[in-house]
């Protein structure tokens, strides 16, 4: 394989592990973002869930996502003597009949029988929720510390001496022969993981980003304790075992800004309040929001621009980029190095023919 140099932009989830891949598949990467900007990795609750969503669908892909997943931060977690992923149990409430009929039908279906466990009656829950109409586990959930994972890899990076942060001036990027420079910086590829920072990317800003905010809470309740699992009614809780639990998400497409909301945290409190017993106080410690880098088909960014040769682009994990980085990484350093082709499914070539402006070439703008 030929020894080639890589910057990678973009300091978050995709970013850090594609620069790390790279790193340890031999190749010359500089890693360049600002830990300053928003960054929707930073406050994620990192969750991995395999059935999601009001229908209670299997997520997308998730029997090869999940083993790639669980090998990668185990192979973190070994390298870099920190504790990245929890598996954990994940209990879904039904919060109507129509609920209990899609969950039964969901359990007769071969498809979800390795990610759903037995239903849990009325009432055989913890006494702290209301539980009118029953629960079920889900299997193979997990949560991934990603600030933590974040910081490892950061703190990794500047020690070898391959990290900026700093942002990323797109017009300070320009072709010289077959090579990319960038201040001082000479590359064969340039990777763009920029989450909704994409919207300013010159070369891919045609793609169809859908960015929709989302906003957690830190609480604390000394009252409430929970079996260690993710319970999800209406919104999913996580305890951490110290009496705080993360409660999320909101979903919002029309709100841009990067900032905690009054009314995304109201939302979140009226949704745990509906479901948890009023003698349990909750207290707001800390309120957290983020851009999620969401597209238009629920599907992610990755592939080569249609006319820059060395340009690419990572980009379009939405809420669930920690279970499909890893995966969607190997893939496409696959691609990148070893030549092969990417699933039609992520690859940005789906949209070539649906775009009603051609790609930017101006290379200098």
């Amino acid at each position: 394989m030929r020894i080639q140099k890589h910057i990678v932009v973009g300091a978050g989830l995709a970013g850090c592990l594609l620069a790390w891949r790279l790193e340890q598949a031999g190749q010359l990467v500089t890693l360049i973002g600002s830990t300053t900007l928003p960054n929707a990795s930073q406050v994620a609750g990192g969750i991995i869930n395999p059935v999601t969503g009001r229908w209670m669908t299997k997520s997308w892909n998730f029997d090869l996502l999940i083993s790639q997943a669980a090998a990668t931060y185990r192979e973190l977690e070994q390298q870099f003597d920190v504790e990245l992923y929890h598996p954990v149990p994940l209990i879904r409430y039904c919060r109507n009949s129509t609920d209990v009929k899609r969950m039964g039908r969901r359990m007769r279906n071969p498809r979800y029988a390795n990610v759903l466990g037995d239903p849990i009656p009325e009432g055989d829950g913890p006494d702290s929720f209301e539980d009118t109409h029953g629960s079920f586990h889900i299997k193979q959930a997990a949560y991934v510390h990603l600030p933590l994972l974040l910081q490892t890899l950061r703190e990794h990076f500047i020690q070898a001496g391959i990290f900026r942060d700093e942002t990323f001036r797109h017009a300070d990027l320009a072709r010289h022969d077959s090579q990319w420079s960038y201040h001082d910086l000479q590359a064969d590829h340039i990777i763009f993981s920029e989450g909704v920072g994409m919207q300013a990317n010159p070369w891919f800003n045609w793609l169809p980003l859908t960015p929709a905010k989302g906003e957690t809470l830190i609480l604390e309740c000394p009252t409430l304790d929970l079996p260690r699992a993710i319970y999800h009614h209406r919104k999913w809780l996580l305890p951490y075992g110290d009496h705080t639990f993360r409660l999320g998400a909101t979903f919002d497409s029309d709100d841009a800004s990067p900032e905690p909301t009054e009314a995304g945290a109201r939302e979140l409190l009226d949704a745990a309040r509906s479901f948890i017993a009023p003698l349990h106080a909750l207290t707001v410690k800390q309120h957290y929001a983020g851009l999620r880098p969401s597209t238009k088909d629920i599907r992610p960014f990755i592939g080569d621009h249609p006319s820059e040769a060395g340009l690419h682009i990572f980009n379009g994990l939405g809420s669930k980029g920690a279970s499909l980085a890893p995966e969607l990484i190997r893939q496409f350093l696959a691609h990148l190095l070893g030549g092969e082709t990417l699933d039609p499914e992520i690859d940005i070539a789906r949209f070539l023919d649906t775009i009603t402006q051609p790609p930017n070439t101006d290379a200098t703008h």
